[in-house]
């Protein structure tokens, strides 16, 4: 049954015990229904935590960033899912504003501290966002694991080729990359946020 057919449902139900209950029990009827109307989606959006929802718009005009340090490779790219099923290509991201690469895992104790940590420093900047990457194998971990962390931030699941390419054998791991699309820095372990904030300030040109 639909939402919108559940919603009916639980009204007319509603409507019945209201037309059947006592005076005294009215109140309680009633609101036993509403949480049980609120419970079956009332308030869910339907928008997965980490998912399309979460992707940045357009980096805000105003904003420029430096070239890439020379002899700054190039970002491998990475072609996979996010957590919602949505199709993702993490160069449209990084060709116009710097990307910070969490490697991570539901399972991994230290990982949700490192991950918000990252956040909180690249919530404090114009035109950079984040990007979680959770290992193939834990797929069915990662979309609670993006709803328990809830960083508005888009989390995709990548394969084993994913973590190869940019040299990661466990997580937690942290990869900064620069526009157009050039591995900076990387932090294996996780990184201080002063350091992580200190390596953003060098790609952000001085307005």
């Amino acid at each position: 049954m639909e939402r919108g057919e559940r919603s009916t449902a639980i009204l007319r139900s509603m409507s019945d015990l209201l037309r059947r209950a006592r005076p005294a029990r009215v109140l309680l009827v009633a609101l036993a229904v509403l949480l049980a109307a609120s419970g079956c989606g009332g308030g869910d959006s339907g928008e997965a935590a980490g998912g399309a929802a979460d992707l940045p718009g357009p980096p805000p005009e105003g904003v420029a960033y430096r070239e890439p340090p020379a002899g700054a490779p190039p970002a491998p790219e990475i072609e996979a899912e996010l957590v919602d099923g949505t199709p993702f290509t993490a160069s449209e991201l990084w060709a116009d504003r710097p990307v910070v690469l969490v490697f991570t895992a539901s399972w991994c104790d230290a990982c949700p501290g490192v991950h918000r940590q990252a956040a909180e420093v690249v919530g404090g900047r114009e035109g950079v966002t984040l990007l979680g990457i959770i290992p193939g194998d834990d797929a069915e971990g990662a979309r609670e694991y993006a709803e328990e962390l809830e960083l508005g931030y888009p989390i995709t699941v990548g394969d084993e080729r994913v973590w190869l390419n940019y040299a990661v054998r466990e997580p937690p791991a942290v990869v900064l990359v620069a526009p157009p699309g050039n591995v900076v820095r990387g932090w294996p372990g996780g990184v201080e946020n002063a350091v992580l904030a200190r390596s953003l300030d060098e790609l952000v040109e001085e307005r």
